[in-house]
């Protein structure tokens, strides 16, 4: 064996010579080898003290530092839309908070000072329902309790007891929320969360109602708004929901005729006993009619029915009346205009022979294609009706009370009192027109789309009612001309948020229930009359200060609320409440007291919330701040959608698809994903599938939440950045797995860059002395830098998830980490080092980008860091923007990165020769062959490979690269060789992989050595080398 001679340092500082005997004989080379070393572990051993500490550092420190530390003149407010304070949290929360909180932190990073203030709405029906349900006591009570019933059943409890039920709800509830809020990573003022029932809000909310009052914006009407009998108060149109496959009973009835008019009159073969079809979805609203409308460009005719004789119809709707009628028909007059039925008048079916007859009046929105062309009119149950008949001086008239059943007014001839309108009363109603041979038709089950009321989920009924209104006519272009100066995320909510103010002209702002902030109105005992003025709101308000709002319920009648200049008359308070989307509403306000304003610009950077906020929050807002101030409250409004199931279903208790963010963090939810799917099974696969092993991710859970672990926050939060938030976001077994793998590859990633600056002594190696690969390592991590803060900067949270993971996946993972191993375990000087700058780099940059969505996981990675790194780099959460130096991405750099961009059809080339090398057994590892890289002779593809010839075998994880310009002549010698062509910098070349030349080194494993038992001569110097370090130290 021929034997090659080393040096080493001799205790008394001579050079002997060390023979590779004596090297394997003295020296173990493994222990020459540069092995990772990091304290970080594989999965998180945090315990749950330990997490809890880290989640203080990265929520509450962070938040109090960046407000002591951060620049007063450089701010970003965001405002939190408050959550209604009455439930468990769930997923849609979870995606609300933590985009919010992902943006705050963001911004933190950009070196702003953020205030981000959370709140909640207190006040409202729903509360006010639950707490009443739950005087019931046991929780299956109030399961079983409906709202109606919870009203009905405490209708005598004073507004005092109610309100201190529901404040004391509110408040539990709000605690609950907040500790599963700030268990998420949630950064904000948590110490000073603002309530929309505390004194010093509802105080703030009280002085925008009277600006508004001052400006004559609020005013009191008598008149059909939306009317909820299981909740027994009005609704606003945000308060409303649609049900599609809603049943009502649909009725076709005949309304005599009392004067035919002129027209009418002077046809031939007229009878005088004709009369009005109508068709109704409402038949419950006969006894409010009070109107007939017609359309005065449409045409009608004359029909003959053997059972109801002569009946008027639009022209286009015979063919629809046979059929409502069952019956056919014949058209006896034809082309009667519209506008010739105007002087005719007819009588209510139901009503005495005595009653005055009715009108027949012009509406442009009676058209041919539904009903039969006349429109039953009844001013007290719906808008158009009402405005219609306003025109002609005639009052509303609804004879139903608050529970939906109608009153002693209602065809009191008939004892329809107390009757609900949408059950009995209908039937009873449709029967008397049975009875009295005026009923045409009726269809028991008319599907169609009809109101419902969010909250108890049962239809609600138009009805005429004196409540308080907002003037939104008065503002409304105000309004519109602020919502184009406004950004939206996405695009689309400007457009959405523009056609509900621009189809608004007034905002029903009165509620007949008792939890909420009152409506300042006094009532003069002896008329009714409503005083509201601005000196009387003044005064209500400093009334309140002292007391609380309480007391307006609380206190006898006494002249203390009422102003010095009206105590000349006797009044009483209103018992009416504020709606809870003004409360929300005017929730700007705690902004600009405790902020201020800001000069040329909106009081607030971002409202985000659902996109069900247009018509709601978003809306409320933007018009109580016009009206009180003329300016919109923000300067950018962001929507996400809703959290559906896997299957794209929304998510509900009856269909057991529910998952809750605590069970996420907690890992329960694996187990009962686990059980789900086990349950699914058939009974002859249960055994098979027993016997599989899980995927890697699902089983670390399943194992770990069987014993204590620490919460996994982060596969929540990662979840909510890997969704695009603009469209609705899917929730379940297959995307949470998803993002726990990827969270698991960052973690391994972070474990092997901090395993390999281990023994890093923070000493950078300058750019131009890098090696290229690792310039083009740089440029790929600018890239990846620019493109993230310009995904954060448009909120686009998903596209930092995809270009991160495929970052992490794709070129660090697969292929620049992988081919750096053996420089970094193996290798010594200029080498190693330029790998370890650029890890360190990477490391810095990846905390970086990651630390606002997995603030957890970048602060334990931080914690586990070398002296050297953190002297060298800041605190994640804390850190400032990291921004890539020019020369990293400088046309230059550029113009490497095409190169090597390009190189990736070599390596490509490369791995499939020795696949196929492997799988005709020909070699067992890469490292057993050489590369051969055939190119054209003096082009650009020779000229790149010569640049980094140095790199290439690091590069193709070979023993050796040759660049030759034409194919070696002795290929056949070989034992065997495999070809590919590739294509370089647009120019062809081919790949051969034949046998290595050399023996496997025992320290490196490439086959450059002269013997098996022989270092190589790399190997061998940097074991001298190390010899040397070792006796010098």
């Amino acid at each position: 064996m021929m034997m090659r001679s080393l040096f080493k340092i001799t205790k008394h500082g001579k050079r002997s010579i060390m023979t590779s005997a004596t090297l394997n004989s003295r020296v173990n080379l493994k222990d020459t080898l540069k092995l990772p070393t990091t304290t970080f572990p594989i999965r998180s051993s945090l315990t749950p003290a330990s997490a809890k500490e880290l989640l203080e550092k990265c929520t509450d420190d962070l938040y109090k530092w960046q407000w002591e530390n951060l620049p007063k003149d450089n701010t970003f407010v965001f405002h939190d839309g408050p959550p209604f304070a009455n439930g468990a949290l769930h997923t849609g929360h979870a995606m609300n908070k933590i985009l919010k909180d992902i943006i705050v932190r963001y911004n933190i990073k950009l070196g702003k000072r953020v205030s981000y203030i959370p709140g909640w709405d207190c006040h409202g029906l729903p509360i006010e329902l639950k707490a009443l349900q739950n005087i019931r006591g046991t929780t299956e009570d109030v399961s079983l309790m409906s709202p109606a019933e919870a009203i009905e059943k405490n209708k005598d409890l004073h507004a005092t007891e109610i309100r201190g039920l529901a404040r004391k709800l509110a408040a539990e509830t709000i605690e609950m929320q907040k500790a599963g809020f700030r268990s998420w990573g949630v950064i904000g003022d948590w110490e000073n969360a603002y309530r929309t029932m505390d004194l010093e809000y509802e105080v703030r909310q009280l002085r925008v109602f009277k600006e508004m009052t001052k400006k004559g914006l609020i005013y009191r009407h008598f008149k059909p708004v939306y009317w909820s009998p299981s909740s027994r108060t009005a609704l606003a149109e945000a308060e409303l929901e649609y049900n599609e496959a809603h049943n009502s009973k649909a009725a076709t009835i005949k309304f005599p005729l009392a004067n035919l008019g002129s027209y009418l009159s002077s046809l031939p073969n007229i009878d005088k006993t004709i009369s009005a079809a109508i068709w109704t979805t409402t038949p419950w609203s006969i006894p409010g009619n009070l109107a007939i409308l017609v359309n005065p460009d449409l045409k009608y005719v004359v029909v003959n029915s053997s059972k109801h004789g002569q009946l008027l119809a639009g022209e286009e709707r015979v063919e629809h009346l046979q059929k409502l009628m069952d019956e056919e028909l014949e058209v006896i007059i034809k082309d009667i205009p519209g506008k010739a039925l105007l002087d005719v008048t007819y009588n209510h079916p139901l009503f005495p022979s005595t009653a005055s007859p009715h009108p027949v009046l012009p509406a442009d929105y009676v058209t041919s294609d539904t009903g039969t062309g006349l429109v039953h009119c009844a001013p007290g149950h719906g808008m158009e009706d009402y405005l219609t008949c306003q025109k002609h001086n005639i009052q509303p008239f609804s004879p139903i009370d608050d529970a939906g059943n109608y009153t002693s007014d209602a065809l009191s001839t008939y004892d329809l009192t107390g009757l609900p309108v949408l059950s009995a009363g209908q039937d009873k109603l449709l029967s008397l027109l049975s009875d009295h041979n005026v009923l045409l038709g009726c269809q028991p089950k008319f599907l169609h789309k009809y109101p419902y009321d969010w909250r108890t989920k049962l239809p609600i009924i138009q009805r005429a009612t004196p409540q308080w209104f907002a003037g939104v006519e008065m503002i409304k272009e105000s309004a519109i001309a602020e919502i184009e100066k406004i950004q939206f995320v996405p695009e689309a909510g400007q457009h959405r948020l523009h056609a509900y103010v621009s189809s608004r002209d007034e905002w029903c702002i009165s509620r007949q229930r008792t939890w909420g902030v009152p409506i300042p109105a006094l009532y003069e005992v002896e008329s009714g009359d409503a005083l509201l003025t601005e000196d009387s709101v003044e005064h209500i308000i400093s009334v309140i200060e002292k007391k609380g709002t309480d007391a307006w319920w609380s206190d006898p009648d006494s002249e203390e609320w009422v102003a010095p200049q009206y105590r000349d008359k006797k009044y009483k308070r209103g018992t009416e409440t504020m709606d809870v989307w003004f409360d929300s509403g005017t929730s700007w306000t705690l902004v600009r007291e405790k902020l201020g304003e800001r000069e040329g610009r909106a009081l607030v950077d971002i409202y985000l919330e659902g996109s069900d906020q247009h018509r709601g929050w978003f809306q409320s807002s933007l018009l109580t701040c016009v009206a009180s101030t003329g300016k919109a409250p923000y300067e950018k409004v962001v929507t996400h959608g809703f959290v559906l199931d896997e299957k794209g279903k929304k998510m509900s208790k009856s269909l057991g698809n529910i998952i809750s963010p605590q069970e996420i963090i907690d890992g329960s939810y694996w187990q009962r994903a686990g059980q789900m799917a086990k349950a699914a099974q058939k009974p002859e696969k249960a055994k098979k599938q027993k016997a599989e092993k899980k995927p890697k991710a699902v089983a670390e859970s399943s194992q770990s939440a069987k014993k204590e672990q620490s919460p996994d926050i982060d596969t929540l939060r990662l979840w909510v950045a890997m969704t695009d938030f603009t469209a609705d976001g899917t929730i379940g077994e297959k995307v949470l797995r998803f993002a726990q793998e990827a969270l698991r590859k960052y973690r391994m990633t972070g474990r092997f860059l901090l395993g390999n600056l281990g023994d890093w002594d923070g000493k950078e190696v300058s750019y131009n002395e890098l090696l290229k690969i690792d310039q083009y390592a740089l440029y790929r991590l600018a890239e990846l830098n620019q493109s993230s803060k310009l995904e954060y900067d448009t909120l686009a949270f998903s596209k930092i998830f995809h270009s991160t993971n495929v970052f992490n996946k794709v070129f660090l993972s697969a292929f620049y980490l992988n081919i750096l191993k053996d420089r970094l375990y193996v290798d010594d000087g200029i080498s190693r080092a330029s790998a370890q700058t650029t890890l360190f780099y990477i490391l810095k940059h990846y905390l970086n980008i990651l630390s606002p969505i997995v603030p957890l996981l970048t602060e334990e990675i931080w914690s586990h860091s070398t002296q050297a790194i953190t002297q060298n780099m800041d605190q994640p959460v804390k850190s400032q923007w990291v921004e890539p130096p020019a020369e990293w991405y400088s046309d230059a750099a550029k113009e490497l990165g095409r190169k090597f961009q390009s190189f990736d059809s070599c390596v490509e080339a490369v791995n499939l020769v020795v696949e196929d090398a492997r799988n005709a057994k020909s070699l067992r590892a890469n490292l057993e062959a050489d590369i051969i890289l055939v190119v054209p002779e003096g082009g650009e593809s020779q000229k790149f490979l010569k640049e980094i010839e140095s790199e290439l075998t690091a590069i193709l994880l070979c023993s050796k690269v040759h660049v030759f310009t034409s194919q070696p002549t002795d290929l056949d010698e070989g034992a065997w060789s495999y070809s590919k062509p590739f294509t370089l910098l647009q120019e062809d070349g081919t790949v051969f992989a034949v046998p290595a030349k050399g023996q496997k080194c025992p320290r490196c494993w490439m086959y450059t050595s002269r013997s098996e038992v022989e270092a190589c001569d790399r190997c061998a110097g940097v074991v001298e080398r190390l010899g040397s370090c070792t006796a010098t130290a």
